[in-house]
This record gives structure tokens, sequence and C-alpha cells, in this order.
């Protein structure tokens, strides 16, 4: 069996992603994609905290993604009670911008009886990690 030896070349060849990969340490390589993820955290204001019921039909999770969807297209998220993470391909806006769509929610009531202070949320972009300690 022959073996061979590469004495050349990266690891860009695994990636699926558009021109903006630099080949840093922090950059998200999708195979799966077509465009470089952005990885976003969206923490409630005033010690609010996501609670199971923020999931329901019509509540703060769907009305907080339907806000980010204007704009970038939702991967995958994930919500605990510190954070709304989410990962977006084809960032169609800044998060500036993803964050001013949030707060302009205000305060909002929202399906299920609940009162979210989208006006003070904030938001980060966090990078991606794969697991958590």
């Amino acid at each position: 069996m022959a073996i061979q030896t590469r004495y050349a070349g990266d690891a860009q060849g695994v990636n699926n992603v558009d021109s903006d990969y630099l080949g840093t340490l922090g950059t998200v390589i999708a195979t799966g994609l077509t465009k470089n993820p952005t990885a976003v955290s969206i923490v409630l204001g005033k010690s609010q905290t996501f609670v199971l019921a923020d999931s329901t039909t019509g509540g703060v999770v769907e009305t907080f993604l339907r806000q980010i969807a204007v704009d970038s297209t939702i991967v995958m998220y994930q919500v605990n009670s510190g954070q709304l993470s989410v990962l977006l391909e084809a960032a169609g806006n800044t998060t500036t911008n993803i964050l001013a769509r949030i707060t302009a929610l205000g305060n909002a009531s929202v399906a299920g009886g609940s009162n979210i202070w989208a006006n003070a949320a904030t938001l980060t972009n966090t990078g991606f990690k794969l697991a958590q300690s």
C-alpha cells in the first residue's frame, strides 16, 4: 500500500466557506455551510432570565429569533437561563443592527403572558465552542 506524505499546504482544503476565511485561530470552520458563520449571545436586561415558557409558540425566544432572521440565516440556537445563543450563517447585518432590532421591541408582552425588557438586552459576538466545561 502506498503512503503519501504531505509537505506543504494547510487545513483550508476542508473548509467550504466564503472568502473571508483567513485561517486564524478562533475561526469557525463550517464544512456544511456556504458562508462563514457568526455566533451571538443575547442576555436579557433588568436581571431577567429565560424560562421554559419563553420557548413556547409566540414567546420571547421566537420573537427574538424572528428579529434576527430579518437579515440573517439562523443555523441553530440554544437557550439557557442566562442567555440565548444563536449561530448564524450569512449574517446580513452587523451585531449592532441585530441588537437594535431586538431592543426596538421595548418592554414587550408576548405569548404566554411573558413580559420582557428587550430594550435592556445586550448582544455580544461570542464565537462558537462545541463543548462547554
